[in-house]
């Protein structure tokens, strides 16, 4: 009685090696024959790359849309900075104001709801900035633009950024 038990447990192993075999031989073919995606952009750790030349490249603008999207990428660019040092000095001012010995509780939530209205006013300014950009493409280019701009996204998150010796 015993062999026919252990002939039941090796059958039974067997039968379920080639069945987990199978499985993963058809999840490697499956992901071999889906389609690839190649970033468009550049391979991760490489060095910075300016984003102008990437949009200009990807995107194959003409030099009339290069240049209008370097002065639409270049006007946000001071306002953001502006925006910026606007939020920074509110900040700062929170900072000391809450550390201060005598406290002014009005003069913190003043400063928090205009820090959050600066905030505000980026988004704004990044939104009418993406409708300016958009207006330059065409709508071919629009459609490239929008996985463009994830792939940029993703690549300057911070944890895909090169390591720093």
């Amino acid at each position: 009685m015993d062999i026919f038990r252990q002939q039941k447990y090796v059958m039974r192993t067997i039968i379920f090696l080639v069945l987990l075999n199978i499985g993963l031989i058809g999840f490697f073919v499956w992901r071999e024959l889906k389609p690839h995606h190649n970033s468009l952009l550049f391979p991760k750790n490489e060095a910075y790359k300016d984003v102008s030349g990437i949009l200009k490249r990807e995107l194959q603008l003409d030099e009339k849309q290069a240049q209008q999207f370097n002065s639409i990428r270049e006007d946000y660019y001071r306002k953001e900075i502006s925006l910026k040092q606007k939020i920074k000095d509110n900040k700062d001012a929170m900072n000391a104001e809450m550390f201060n010995k005598h406290t002014d509780e009005n003069k913190i939530m003043s400063l928090a709801r205009q820090t959050s209205n600066f905030e505000y006013e980026m988004e704004l300014l990044r939104y009418r900035q993406a409708k300016e950009l958009k207006l330059v493409c065409t709508p071919e280019q629009q459609e490239k633009f929008e996985v463009l701009v994830k792939e940029i996204r993703d690549y300057f998150r911070p944890d895909n950024q090169p390591m720093k010796r």
